[in-house]
């Protein structure tokens, strides 16, 4: 446009100018079918990649648990087996002492056992003596009746 021209006005130029500019910056329908088809390739192949990883992820993330479940359920097995034998090994303890008290008893019952029969042979013993104490207290009281029964 020169400056002799009236701005209002159009020119063939103008026009072809203008065709130029927007057939270079236009796009065709083959040329977008053809970026849509890319675009939507992008896409899946995107979508494939993050399911993949997801999958690859939460397979990890199974095993992984998988993992401290089978260590958990181990070392909850070994402790409970820990426990039923220390369990198992103080009653043990606890039968030996049972078994030594009892033995125990049986000692006592058996002294006791003892005792009472020297309480008894004691006492018979007692029973004598006392017997022979009263009797020598009635010869001393009965002293002079005793001694004229007999004519001494």
């Amino acid at each position: 446009m020169s400056e002799n021209t009236d701005s209002n006005t159009f020119t063939q130029r103008d026009l072809l100018q203008h065709l130029l500019q927007a057939a270079q910056h236009s796009v065709t329908r083959e040329e977008m079918a053809s970026q849509f088809t890319r675009a939507e390739q992008l896409s899946l192949e995107r979508f494939e990649h993050a399911e993949k990883v997801t999958l690859e992820r939460f397979e990890h993330g199974k095993k992984t648990t998988l993992e401290r479940f089978d260590q958990s359920e181990k070392t909850a097995l070994e402790r409970f087996d820990h426990a039923r034998q220390t369990t198992l090994e103080r009653f043990e303890e606890v039968d030996k002492r049972f078994e030594q008290v009892d033995k125990r008893f049986d000692q006592v019952d058996k002294r006791f056992d003892e005792i009472k029969l020297e309480i008894r042979e004691q006492g018979k013993k007692h029973d004598r003596l006392s017997w022979a104490i009263f009797s020598g207290m009635l010869a001393i009281l009965f002293k002079d009746v005793i001694v004229k029964a007999l004519g001494v």
